[in-house]
């Protein structure tokens, strides 16, 4: 007899303490994951939200500049070109099409 205890009353009483610390120790370990988890998404989106910063005060130093300027810009300089010429491609695509 253990603590006034029969052994053959140890044996349950020693896998259902057990099984409470090895739950215990699960749900320990996955708010760890989700914690490290949310922790690296926090950092990627500071990096994005730094980044887009940067390109804000860009633009609004480039837009600064251009009021003092006063220089207009063609539209070729702010659109965006592309490789293919875009008649060439409506043409194929009406060809094909027919």
């Amino acid at each position: 007899m253990i603590f006034g205890i029969p052994w053959f009353a140890i044996i349950p009483i020693v896998a259902i303490v057990g099984g409470l610390i090895l739950g215990y120790r699960k749900q320990e370990l996955e708010f760890e994951a989700k914690t490290s988890t949310n922790s690296k998404e926090v950092q990627e989106l500071r990096k994005i939200i730094h980044n887009l910063k940067n390109r804000i005060e860009n633009l609004e130093a480039i837009a600064a500049e251009d009021r003092t300027t006063k220089r207009e810009r063609p539209l070729g300089d702010i659109e965006i070109q592309d490789d293919n010429n875009s008649d060439d491609n409506l043409g194929k695509q009406r060809h094909v099409r027919n």
